[in-house]
């Protein structure tokens, strides 16, 4: 199995994890002293509706890398791009709000697993999905 598999289900279980049934719970992995997801969007100055809206397309991301690295290959690297967009955004509002290392390390490293997931065709000569 290719790298690219195996990084789109990872991410694809912790995003979905994060977005399920982690949403409420307190974590060290949280923005700022937030409990749960809301509070952490509103500690970055993000509404219930960003962070909803946020959460259904990571969601829906995290089926489709799931399902490229389950049964078909081709969804691996669009949906890692896009997902990789919302993990910038994540980095940017960590540092934004002078959140240390521990906090911002699950962005940074679902970034850079996206990051490799879109470009390891061109880094490791894999074939193209």
């Amino acid at each position: 199995m290719k790298l690219s598999k195996y990084l789109s289900l990872l991410v694809s279980i912790i995003v979905l994890s994060a977005w399920s049934f982690r949403v409420n719970q307190p974590s060290i992995f949280r923005g700022g002293n937030a409990e749960n997801m809301s509070e952490e969007f509103a500690i970055y100055g993000l509404s219930d509706s960003v962070m909803i809206s946020v959460g259904v397309a990571k969601i829906l991301l995290a089926i489709l890398l799931l399902l490229g690295g389950l049964k078909y290959p081709a969804l691996i690297r669009p949906s890692a791009a896009a997902m990789a967009l919302f993990m910038i955004g994540a980095v940017y509002f960590h540092i934004k709000i002078s959140d240390g290392i521990i906090p911002t390390l699950p962005a940074a490293s679902m970034l850079l697993c996206c990051l490799l997931m879109v470009f390891s065709p061109i880094l490791f000569g894999e074939k193209k999905s």
